[in-house]
């Protein structure tokens, strides 16, 4: 495990002093009797004070210090403290059944759904007028979907009385499950247990009970909610600690980097270099490093503006056993942030700690948002192939009365699967039924096989309508595939050059295609889904890559501007919000102009228990002088 300074090229502040954002203070189940008075038996998690204790339990610090014989308002992760007990102490889910939200002008009942996590019938279940249609300025009612998951997960548990006799190892075999799950369950057991204490057994395990007692136990004990896999239990109004957090200049920062650099293998080639030919980098290592000296710049623009960060890099090789072990070797009270790792596979298990210690992980370049699935501390940077098919609908949604949609596929499971997604927001509301109206939008299974060029040419034919903007859309990235369905496309055009408009939508990895014909982009409009973009001619690009040149003598990579993008926004994240900032985050946080030098940031949680994912994708097109801009959708008429 190599383990480098993050002050190779500039000196960055370094405390040793961990700083946490406001952390959710739950009610302990755990209430005793100590000389004829009831107290709250409170375990203090990483990140709470005495003063947000004490707000909890709506009782005063100076109580809690009494009845603790505390000398200070000070107080460590792990202690247990008395908390006198107080009738006003709310254990119940007071958080609203719905939300009431006003229409936007383009809303749709589909992009509702996805905002609030629930699902388009049930919206219309609340507001049965919106089947025909929405209105800008309507307003309505919307399930509280947060609300509903954890009433669920109430009903998931009950409360076991310890009796005499009892181990961890005989209440686990009675239920069936493991002692490490009891534990889990119940941390405060992993010290022992004593009779009369109260343990949360898993519903589901209550069958494997072959003695009678969980009926008598179940009927005399409440169901509590753990809370356990509510990992959004703070967003709720009034407790979300956004507004609470004042970053104090001084403190400092912990964040941990995780990137392959392959230093040792990279000192050897470095040490062999003599002249152009040889090799100057491990593999594909190059880019990691650009993206680490980005990193670097950016940490020295943040500590300029009086941001103290320490950040230790970890070179991970690409190894998972390696990153299992870094992971392991964290002090993760003194942690604020992970950035990285950086390959899908890595980042999948270095999410699995970050999900335990509750830390947010930002995974900078896979595309996989699978990865998200039931993680909330995972930020995507780069949009996943999905959020590209969702931009293009959104934007395409708009012209659906002036141009001809056709959309291309190769009749892979995969491939349906995204046209379907495609079309399905395409036509969320479907109120002009288009759905129906293949005049207006046309799915296309293009078959390879040579028999049937002849008639896929045809079929394209009929597809095509004159007078209209043709608008093909191909989710694919396969060279061979797409280049074969272009060809067919500029057939067309060529034959019937006044007769057809076409506008091709398709992947920026098309520009790396070696078989495109340079009179395709002559005869067809190329537009392309990207992820981030460059524009040279901005003031805030020309400074970064002056600075760039001066520290590094090169020209900065793609990679360069990601990793300073990347670290600029989070770091920044985390000193208006503090390290909780995914329940505080909006667009307008992103960055002072709207948007970074490579990448545009609004994330989005992609499932109620899910991590979030950059939905900003940016649409791009070669202008006259063969120079990628951004495309102005505004001209499809």
């Amino acid at each position: 495990m190599k383990k480098i300074s993050g002050i190779l090229f500039f000196a960055v502040l370094l405390f040793n002093i961990p700083i946490f954002g406001q952390v959710q203070v739950k009610i302990s189940d755990q209430i005793v009797n100590l000389s004829g008075k009831k107290y709250y038996l409170h375990k203090v998690e990483p990140g709470q004070t005495l003063y947000s204790v004490s707000r909890a339990y709506k009782i005063s610090s100076e109580d809690i210090k009494q009845a603790n014989n505390l000398n200070s308002d000070e107080i460590k992760s792990g202690q247990l403290l008395k908390i006198p007990f107080n009738d006003k102490v709310l254990k119940t889910d007071t958080s609203p059944d719905f939300f009431y939200h006003k229409v936007a002008k383009g809303e749709t009942l589909f992009s509702l759904s996805q905002k609030y996590y629930v699902t388009v019938e049930d919206i219309i279940n609340t507001n049965p007028e919106v089947k025909y249609g929405l209105k800008a300025g309507q307003i309505l009612k919307i399930p509280n979907a947060f609300k509903k998951k954890r009433e669920e997960q109430s009903n998931n548990f009950f409360l076991y009385t310890v009796e005499a006799g009892n181990t961890l190892f005989s209440i686990s075999r009675k239920y069936g499950i493991s002692v490490d799950e009891l534990i889990k369950l119940n941390p405060e057991a992993e010290n022992g247990i004593k009779t009369g204490q109260k343990l949360k057994i898993p519903e589901k395990s209550a069958t494997n009970d072959n003695n009678n007692s969980k009926t008598e136990d179940k009927n005399t004990a409440d169901s509590v909610n753990t809370g356990l896999n509510d990992p959004l239990y703070f967003t709720e109004p009034g407790i979300t600690p956004c507004s609470n957090f004042k970053y104090q200049k001084g403190k400092t920062f912990n964040v941990v980097l995780l990137l392959p650099l392959f230093i040792e293998q990279n000192l050897n080639y470095i040490s062999r270099y003599n002249k152009e030919k040889d090799p100057m980098f491990f593999k594909n290592t190059k880019r990691f490093i650009e993206f680490y000296e980005g990193v670097l710049l950016a940490l020295n623009k943040v500590k300029k503006q009086g941001l103290s960060v320490n950040i230790t890099v970890f070179d991970t090789e690409n190894n998972s056993d390696k990153v299992r072990n870094i992971m392991s070797s964290l002090n993760y009270p003194d942690i604020d942030l992970i950035i990285g790792p950086v390959y899908s596979k890595n980042v999948k298990i270095a999410g699995k700690f970050a999900e335990e210690h509750k830390i947010n992980l930002i995974s900078p370049l896979s595309k996989k948002d699978t990865l998200l699935v039931n993680n909330p501390f995972i930020f995507q940077v780069t949009p996943s192939i999905t959020a590209e098919i969702d931009r293009a609908a959104e934007l395409l949604r708009t012209k659906n009365d002036s141009i001809n949609l056709i959309l291309v596929h190769n009749g892979t499971k995969e491939q349906k699967k995204l046209i379907n997604r495609f079309r399905y927001n395409y036509v969320a509301d479907d109120t002009l039924n288009i759905l129906s109206d293949t005049s207006v939008l046309k799915i296309l299974k293009y078959d390879t096989d040579i028999e049937m060029l002849d008639a896929m040419q045809k079929k394209i034919s009929k597809f095509l309508k004159p007078g209209y903007k043709n608008v093909v859309f191909i989710p694919s990235n396969n060279e061979v595939f797409v280049t074969q369905v272009i060809d067919k496309f500029y057939a067309e055009v060529s034959k019937n050059e006044y007769k057809y408009k076409i506008v091709l939508i398709g992947s920026k990895k098309w520009i790396n295609f070696q078989n495109f014909n340079s009179d395709y982009f002559e005869k067809l409009d190329f537009n392309f889904i990207s992820p981030s973009y460059i524009n040279y001619n901005t003031f805030e690009v020309k400074k970064f890559i002056k600075n760039y040149r001066t520290v590094y003598k090169t020209e900065p990579s793609e990679f360069a501007f990601g990793g300073y993008d990347i670290t600029v926004y989070f770091l920044n994240a985390l000193r208006k919000y503090g390290r909780v900032f995914q329940f505080c985050l909006s667009p307008e946080d992103a960055f002072p102009s709207g948007r970074g030098l490579i990448y545009k940031f609004n994330f989005k949680r992609t499932g109620l228990n899910n991590g979030f994912e950059n939905k900003n994708t940016f649409i791009l097109k070669f202008n006259e002088k063969f120079r990628l801009e951004e495309a102005d959708f505004s001209e499809i008429n």
